[in-house]
């Protein structure tokens, strides 16, 4: 790190560029990584829950007009005294057979889902099929005696081979019917016979999207067009196992249920190389920017700021003259113009101080003045350096701005006593200042009646205090706030010959006691703006003069309150 704080500052700035947009690069990527990860995983369970509805729909429509059709040609007068000559008669199975052929080829012809149908006989244990259909004898029965005793209704079998011959693979789709003294109605079971709709499980699947299936609602497989199952559900709604989302609805005419399946995997590998691509892009593009980015940065930013670096050297050595030499009338230029005038000013006030030697109170007061104002202004200087390295051009022009009203106030030709309304002024700078240098957003309010904003005060009474609040109470500049919403307000009033000064700040708060020891002098270190406020103070106005109070109430209300004499008008 210590090697790192003495490079050159264009050098910092190309390490601190490059380690920015790697750092932003993989920001990127995360963030858009994720975002597509979550939108796309969204949008894949959407698109699979529309799928399943949308072929749930359609399907269950099919069955119903399956099942329409079904009444259609049995629930008829002729077919249920069909059904008691067969169950009464002692007739052989062809004459039997000769007599279900119409609504047998009625019923295979409903719809184009169906290649056949059968007839079984439960009383009789015989099936009975159409005469253009040869039947296997090793298939001839299509049912299983374990699904005979479990029908129930109408209902939707799982998908098994062709008792037909040339047929690989059928669903059947069974109709239990019975015999009643109106005639012929669908059973709530077994019943006298089936009817038997056999499905052809190519053509189902041709209507379906692809990634289906359908399944009983146990979770037994009636038929699937998808190979990639993490699991059969048995209840409705979404569900995501193995990276395979699938998502179920019941079909509300049929004891079935339609699943459609997502592979999420198999999308991010098809698009993992696309982002690769576009990443490696963005990198190229990101490396040429800096690279031109760091060769204007040098010769617009650090070139001028290492002269103005230069200039406050020699002024700091005593050179006030000093002037840094580049051309340019921005915030630097309005930085070098104002550096240049705080030069001579300062020395001019030296040239003063000299003068009133003689007065050493007054001297011992401006010495404790000046060690307010140089660490203030370097650390300033040096953000405002940041702010334009890092290219913010309207935050360093307003700190500029801010700094230049700050200095007015600092300096003030000299004077040791500030108008109330410029104190306040210079505390609205200060308080700008470090919002700027910090990222804040440091509320600062201020009250005082108009009667006495004219008057007279020692000069920057006020700013260690804020100061002292900003760092140590807000926690501004240690890495974090303490304070959602920091707030500072002063007021100034006037009682008894006395103007009250009080400022709060609704900070972590001190321990009273300790604040009143620290700046009296009386323990330890640091704080060194609030001590030296105070020794003014009891310079200017006399020990005796000056009253302190503190209370402390933290992140409520921590108060410093200073009491002094008002001071006599003087006539120019």
């Amino acid at each position: 790190m210590k090697a790192f704080r003495n490079q050159p500052i264009i050098t910092k700035m190309r390490i601190l560029t490059a380690a920015i947009l790697i750092a932003f690069i993989f920001t990127l990527l995360i963030f858009f990584g994720t975002y597509w990860f979550w939108g796309s995983k969204q949008s894949m369970e959407e698109n699979t829950e529309n799928t399943a509805r949308s072929a749930a729909a359609s399907l269950d429509s099919t069955l119903k007009n399956i099942a329409r059709n079904f009444v259609f040609i049995f629930g008829t007068d002729s077919f249920a005294m069909e059904m008691s000559d067969m169950l009464n008669s002692e007739t052989e199975v062809t004459r039997n057979r000769v007599l279900i052929q119409d609504e047998l080829m009625a019923l295979s012809s409903s719809t184009p889902l169906a290649v056949s149908a059968m007839m079984y006989d439960t009383e009789n244990d015989t099936a009975y099929t159409l005469f253009r259909d040869v039947v296997i004898p090793s298939r001839a029965r299509v049912l299983w005696s374990s699904e005979l005793s479990s029908i129930n209704g109408i209902e939707i079998l799982p998908e098994r081979p062709s008792p037909i011959r040339g047929l690989d693979t059928v669903i059947p789709m069974v109709f239990p019917i019975t015999l009643n003294f109106g005639g012929a109605t669908i059973a709530s079971d077994k019943g006298e016979f089936i009817a038997i709709l056999l499905l052809d499980p190519e053509a189902i699947h041709a209507i379906l999207p692809d990634g289906i299936i359908l399944s009983a609602k146990n979770g037994t497989i009636i038929t699937q067009n998808t190979e990639t199952i993490a699991e059969v559900p048995i209840s409705d709604g979404g569900k995501i196992s193995d990276w395979i989302y699938s998502y179920s609805v019941s079909l509300p005419f049929s004891n079935i249920r339609l699943t459609a399946y997502a592979d999420f995997s198999a999308r991010i590998r098809s698009l993992a190389g696309t982002t690769a691509t576009s990443a490696v892009a963005a990198i190229a593009a990101l490396i040429v920017f800096a690279i031109v980015f760091s060769f204007l940065l040098r010769r617009y930013v650090t070139a001028p700021i290492g002269k103005l670096k230069a200039a406050v050297v020699d002024i700091e050595r005593g050179n006030y003259k000093s002037r840094a030499s580049f051309k340019g009338s921005d915030e630097l230029g309005e930085l070098r113009d104002a550096i240049s005038r705080m030069g001579l000013t300062i020395e001019s006030q030296i040239a003063a101080i000299k003068e009133e030697e003689e007065k050493q109170t007054k001297t011992e007061m401006r010495l404790l003045t000046e060690q307010l104002t140089p660490h203030f202004l370097y650390n300033t200087l040096e953000c405002i350096q940041q702010e334009i390295q890092n290219g913010n051009n309207i935050a360093s022009s307003e700190m500029t701005r801010a700094l230049s009203m700050y200095l007015r106030t600092v300096l003030s030709y000299g004077k040791e006593t500030i108008s109330i309304k410029n104190e306040i002024q210079h505390d609205m700078s200060y308080i700008r200042i470090m919002n700027g240098r910090f990222r804040q957003n440091i509320s600062y309010q201020h009250e005082s009646s108009p009667d006495i904003q004219n008057e007279e005060i020692l000069k920057m009474v006020l700013q260690p205090f804020i100061e002292n609040s900003v760092k140590h109470g807000f926690g501004v500049g240690n890495g974090s706030t303490w304070v959602q919403q920091p707030e500072i307000t002063t007021s100034f009033s006037l009682t008894d010959g006395r103007i009250r000064i009080e400022i709060s700040d609704n900070g972590r708060g001190f321990d009273e006691s300790k604040f009143l020891s620290i700046m009296k002098g009386d323990e330890g270190y640091g704080h060194v703006g609030i001590r030296n406020t105070y020794l003014r103070l009891t310079k200017f106005y006399g020990e005796e003069n000056v009253a302190v109070l503190v209370s402390s109430i933290p992140y409520f209300r921590s108060t410093v309150t200073i009491e002094v004499p008002l001071m006599e008008q003087k006539e120019d």
